[in-house]
């Protein structure tokens, strides 16, 4: 069997090898960070997408292999294919609804290894956990927050302008539902990024954020996060709020 992803940047997708009536197929990234990303990037959507040459009827169950390089323990995602599309002539687009972990070993060594590598960062106060987190506003503002850490988190807009009420010194609130129960995280805009050009790419504007001081259910909610233990049910989607309306809404 043929089987290639869609996203490949910054991974190589390994030999796909069956196990029972289940396909194995073992996926390698170029560091923690980055098998992270992609890790809550695709359980947030719930699945993920691939393609193969050949036929896969629904039911089939898949297991991921996620790696990083120089690191030996491995992240297991079990899924099962939902839907089968043929959207050109001899490729099949599969696809494959997760399952939550329930092996915490690979997922327990890669956070380790964030937070100590950590220790050698001279800038930031708080070691960052990539996270991909889909957000919007009441404005209809589209949001992608990429990481988050105990300090604050950084916000990636997803449109070609930084709304104009996105401003250094404005109060901030992200709203978001986990299995622990509401979360809510809130402070201020320290940093804007107003986007650019470099060459044929366009990169998005963006913020950060730091927070003011939570409360410690607030912050035994958000290690939880950091530690991928208590995640939302995906689809992931957070609310964000600025100004006087983040202030209204502050617990």
């Amino acid at each position: 069997m043929h089987i290639r992803h869609r996203v490949a940047k910054a991974k190589n997708p390994g030999p796909v090898r069956f196990e029972g009536d289940a396909v194995r197929l073992s996926v390698t990234y170029k560091s923690p960070s980055a098998l992270l990303s992609e890790f809550t990037r695709s359980v947030g959507k719930g699945g993920v997408s691939i393609a193969s040459r050949k036929a896969v009827p629904v039911g089939t169950r898949f297991v991921f292999e996620l790696k990083a390089k120089g690191v030996p323990d491995v992240v297991e995602v079990n899924g099962e294919v939902v839907q089968v599309k043929n959207p050109e002539a001899g490729l099949h687009l599969l696809t494959i609804k997760y399952e939550q972990p329930d092996k915490r070993d690979g997922l327990d060594s890669l956070i380790h290894r964030i937070f100590e590598a950590h220790k050698y960062e001279k800038v930031r106060k708080h070691a960052r956990i990539p996270i991909q987190l889909r957000a919007v506003d009441v404005a209809g503002g589209h949001y992608l927050v990429r990481d988050i850490s105990q300090g604050g988190l950084g916000v990636e807009v997803l449109g070609l302008q930084l709304p104009r009420y996105v401003k250094v010194g404005e109060p901030f609130l992200l709203e978001l539902t986990l299995t622990l129960g509401e979360l809510g995280l809130y402070g201020q805009v320290v940093w804007v990024y107003q986007g650019a050009r470099k060459q044929d790419k366009v990169v998005s504007p963006g913020f950060g954020v730091t927070f003011g001081k939570l409360r410690a259910e607030t912050m035994l909610r958000l290690d939880k996060i950091l530690s991928l233990q208590s995640l939302p049910p995906p689809p992931w989607k957070a609310d964000l709020a600025f100004g006087r309306d983040a202030v209204s809404r502050m617990p």
